[in-house]
């Protein structure tokens, strides 16, 4: 039985200013083409559906409209909500959507549901276990609360009470963050590693479907697979393969796992130089992070760089100079007080030693006058 494993959609993602709904349109066309072709006997949607717990009317109706095409296509669809998602419009209108072979796992995060798929290998049980917090587990089962301190205890809890105990094949859907996952910059996740869980728990599961982390990959076995999400949301992530995951489970013990790469509306690079040197770049239509290296850049840089790159989202600075005298920030100690002497002493440090003009120092005195007569000081 082949599954196409998905995750972290954020539908109604915002990048920069940038609605990404028609990259998300266009990934998610792609994603029912290779369901269409790959012989695809079910989809798993790990979590992460919507990029907020109240997402837009838009967003809404592009992930009807991806569900209902797999109906169409008379596929199985299993999914679960994430820590993104609100439970409860995730599962809404669940019991009506499972008549077109939508299950859908959200409404109660301490809770896992079970499903029975058969092949000619036999029967095949598919888990769903929306996103859980050790809160959820110690509210639905109070009894075991005082056990209850950590995302791990949390999960070995609720694995404990839904017992693997056949020699049946399993699947589990899960949206939870496993020791030794990569992460990227941009994702969220507790302060010292607060809701990690041990992939161990996993161990009667024959694969684990996860979503959570942006980045394809497996922890601990191949079996145990985050399947990333389906296009770049930080640039952060913009030296990831994106793709999806088909997982083939075929007699007990044999998985045979495939990854298919995505192609995206538009791809994501970070271009440093010097304005003139970006300018002299190739133009492209991919999302662009322009960082400068001008001690001074024009006003208008944004305005000359999109001439040639339309979809830049960010434009920072980087000042050589300031990185050559990085190491003396720690022992900068100004001996003046007043903000204006201040400023300067902070600007010649990050210059190199060279000190405002005596054009800027007379536009910084004039900002200063005019802040005070606001704050009715003069």
């Amino acid at each position: 039985m082949r599954f196409l494993h998905l995750a972290d959609l954020h539908i109604g993602k915002i990048l920069h200013k940038q609605n990404l709904m028609e990259d998300q349109r266009y990934i998610l066309q792609q994603i029912l083409e290779i369901a269409r072709t790959r012989q695809i006997d079910a989809v798993l949607i790990a979590g992460d559906v919507y990029q907020r717990n109240a997402p837009s009317s838009e967003a809404m109706s592009l992930f009807s409209d991806f569900l209902s095409a797999l109906a169409a296509e008379k596929l199985p669809c299993y999914l679960i909500s994430g820590n993104h998602d609100s439970a409860e419009r995730v599962a809404y209108l669940a019991p009506l959507a499972a008549e077109s072979g939508i299950r859908i796992a959200g409404a109660d995060g301490a809770e896992i549901y079970d499903y029975t798929m058969t092949d000619s290998f036999g029967t095949l049980h598919v888990h769903l276990m929306p996103f859980t917090t050790p809160l959820h587990v110690r509210q639905r089962y109070p009894e075991e609360a005082e056990q209850i301190r950590s995302y791990d205890d949390a999960i070995r809890v609720l694995l404990s009470l839904h017992p693997v105990t056949d020699s049946d094949r399993h699947i589990l859907v899960a949206h939870q963050f496993l020791t030794g996952g990569q992460v990227c910059e941009s994702e969220e996740l507790a302060i010292g590693g607060m809701d990690n869980v041990s992939a161990s728990l996993f161990d009667a599961y024959d694969y684990v479907a996860l979503g959570h982390l942006h980045g394809p990959q497996h922890v601990s076995r191949p079996e145990i697979r985050y399947a990333g999400s389906p296009l770049k949301y930080s640039f952060s992530e913009r030296s990831q393969r994106k793709s999806v995951t088909i997982a083939e489970l075929r007699e007990k013990g044999n998985v045979q796992i495939e990854t298919i790469p995505l192609q995206p509306l538009h791809d994501m690079q970070e271009l440093k130089g010097s304005l003139a040197e970006l300018l002299a770049g190739t133009p492209t239509e991919d999302y662009i992070h322009a960082i400068l290296t001008d001690p001074t850049p024009p006003s208008d840089a944004v305005r000359q760089l999109r001439t040639v790159y339309p979809n830049l989202l960010l434009m920072t600075t980087e000042s050589i100079h300031a990185k050559e005298v990085q190491p003396q920030v720690q022992d900068f100690q100004p001996q003046r007080t007043d903000f204006a002497s201040l400023l300067s002493d902070f600007y010649a440090m990050q210059n190199q030693g060279t000190p405002l003009t005596a054009q800027q120092e007379q536009i910084v005195t004039k900002l200063l006058e005019q802040l005070d007569r606001e704050a009715g000081a003069l």
